[in-house]
């Protein structure tokens, strides 16, 4: 099992960044976009989106701290020099962090086992039933948004937790991201031909949060760079790599 320390965490980033090697990278377990390769290195889309705009912008390479999401999503709320991703970018979340977009678009959705899916006609319908999310995760906030009561709203640390939720019968319905579910659907071994969108919560865009602190130059340095690999000929493989198929 992989140990992260928070010691260079809680040594870094009192000081306004004033380059982006002077942030602290953070991210999740949450293929295809973000996750630890079998020598437990990160990789996905937003990995390798990220190194690239390193290269454009003349940045060393930095290290990429994978943990939780909501000890990641607390630590960017809550010190100054902290980029996390991949983050959707939702409405709630606008005013609270700045943005440098898009790593990719995304399906929020609330899933349900065959044979056991509830018929919803509105989403109030769905208010009814316990429903696992990921902690902080946007899944979990949008119920929140929506006027969810929390006490249905059975969170966990990790997708896998979420996911055991719905197919052990604890949750009724799971709230995630469409694309990321049915790769640990399949990394599982699990049939997906048992599982059923019960309903579309929301389409988001998936972005690097940045600390509310950090500078609008800076932001604007990194947007700059990655605007140029999203124009490159280098985008179209690293996204067909984790996205094959999608143009």
């Amino acid at each position: 099992m992989k140990r992260w320390s928070l010691l260079p965490l809680l040594m870094l980033g009192c000081a306004q960044a004033s380059d982006l090697s002077d942030l602290q990278y953070l991210s999740e377990e949450y293929r295809p976009y973000n996750y630890s390769d079998e020598q437990g290195q990160p990789t996905g889309l937003s990995v390798e989106l990220l190194q690239a705009v390193w290269q454009r912008t003349n940045t060393r390479p930095q290290h990429i701290t994978i943990m939780p999401w909501a000890r990641g999503y607390y630590l960017l709320t809550q010190k100054p020099n902290v980029v996390l991703f991949a983050t959707a970018r939702t409405a709630a979340r606008e005013p609270l962090f700045k943005w440098a977009c898009p790593i990719g678009y995304a399906e929020i959705v609330l899933l349900a086992l065959k044979g056991k899916s509830p018929e919803l006609k509105s989403l109030d319908d769905a208010k009814q039933y316990p429903i696992s999310a990921v902690r902080a995760d946007v899944g979990e906030q949008l119920l929140l948004n929506n006027g969810f009561d929390e006490g249905k709203i059975l969170s966990a640390n990790r997708l896998q937790q979420a996911l055991k939720m719905l197919t052990s019968g604890r949750a009724t319905l799971l709230s995630t991201n469409r694309t990321t579910v049915m790769e640990l659907i399949h990394s599982q071994q699990l049939d997906p031909e048992q599982f059923k969108v019960a309903w579309m919560l929301s389409s988001e865009q998936f972005c690097y949060a940045f600390s509310s602190q950090v500078s609008d130059e800076l932001v604007k340095r990194f947007q700059t760079g990655l605007n140029q690999v999203l124009a490159s000929d280098s985008y179209g493989p690293i996204r067909d790599k984790y996205f094959p198929g999608k143009q």
